[in-house]
């Protein structure tokens, strides 16, 4: 009868209540714990733990609150691992893992890194602003690969991640760094905020683009959650499947300018072939004498099942096409 009480009610209440509270104390534990890792992030890196760690990691926070995430419990490489640092191929469709390789191995992820500068930047800032680029932006390493920008060019952020995603510009990612960060401590610091939010516990950033630096690493656990945050955005999606973008932009005189940027990425240039069945969207490349040749990236299947793909440190550019292409044939065979 509604509105009546029934016999024992009062008990069957306190006891919903009892677990309630259990289920509270829980989460609140939970959310300690991982406020106590994030302190530890320079601590001497021990990879027993790490995997421990994380893996535990994981299967709570996405039990509790990430239920359309791949879960991975035991690492699924074969007797034959990729000539790799680490990799990973995920079904995002059903949320499956076809295969882990050291996935929660800390690695420099060089490049790669641009993904989460794209996604912090888009959550703080006006696309269509347009700034002055300084010298400050260009304080970068002689070696490092760079959209073209010159001091006194005056461009928008819009601009700026097709030249940061399309052709790697460090100077692109310094320059939103500054932008919206005030400092690279200060972009860094947004970074890491992200990274816990997504739950990216193994990784710890010091810059906007990736240059090597001991206290600037991820795993490829940790580079899926954030490409699979990234790819959230209809406009990353238009980024990185793009073959090439022109910027027009003004120079330090107020003179007109313009360039045009291809795509590196040599699936999209057809240097490399993808197994039959198997589109590749685009993704992010990465290298450095460090990290050695990186990349993430997005495909689908003839099925239209969405995948994404991880390799960091293959020794050379040619096998880490070789592991990715491996990695797909894991999904055709």
């Amino acid at each position: 009868m509604r509105g009546g009480k029934k016999k024992g009610g009062g008990a069957a209440a306190i006891g919903k209540m009892a677990v309630f509270i259990l289920a509270a104390v829980a989460v609140v534990l939970a959310f300690s714990q991982s406020q106590g890792e994030e302190k530890s992030f320079l601590k001497p890196y021990e990879p027993e733990d790490q995997a421990a760690n994380i893996s535990r990691s994981f299967q709570i926070d996405t039990e509790l609150f990430a239920s359309d995430l791949c879960v991975v419990t035991d690492q699924a490489a074969s007797a034959e691992p990729l000539d790799a640092g680490a990799a990973l191929i995920f079904n995002i469709t059903d949320h499956e893992v076809v295969y882990g390789q050291g996935v929660f191995d800390r690695l420099y992820p060089a490049s790669t890194t641009k993904v989460m500068t794209y996604l912090v930047m888009i959550e703080r800032a006006d696309l269509s602003q347009k700034i002055t680029i300084t010298d400050a932006m260009l304080d970068l390493d002689p070696a490092s690969s760079t959209a073209g920008l010159k001091a006194g060019d005056v461009i928008s952020l819009e601009d700026l991640l097709y030249g940061m995603l399309m052709v790697s510009g460090n100077d692109a990612a310094q320059a939103i760094a500054l932008t919206v960060g005030g400092t690279e401590q200060g972009f860094a610091d947004l970074m890491n905020e992200k990274a816990r939010e997504l739950g990216a516990t193994g990784t710890h950033f010091v810059n906007a683009h990736g240059l090597t630096d001991e206290q600037h690493y991820t795993t490829a656990y940790d580079l899926y959650l954030i490409l699979n945050e990234a790819l959230k955005d209809e406009r990353f999606v238009e980024i990185i499947s793009a073959q090439e973008h022109t910027a027009y932009y003004t120079g330090a005189g107020g003179s007109e300018k313009e360039k045009t940027w291809s795509v590196g990425q040599l699936y999209a240039r057809g240097e490399v072939t993808a197994p039959e069945g198997i589109t590749v969207v685009g993704g992010k490349t990465g290298t450095t004498s460090a990290a050695k040749y990186c990349m993430v990236l997005y495909s689908r299947d003839a099925l239209g099942k969405e995948y994404i793909s991880v390799v960091l440190k293959s020794p050379a550019r040619d096998v880490l096409y070789y592991n990715l292409n491996a990695l797909f044939s894991k999904i055709t065979n």
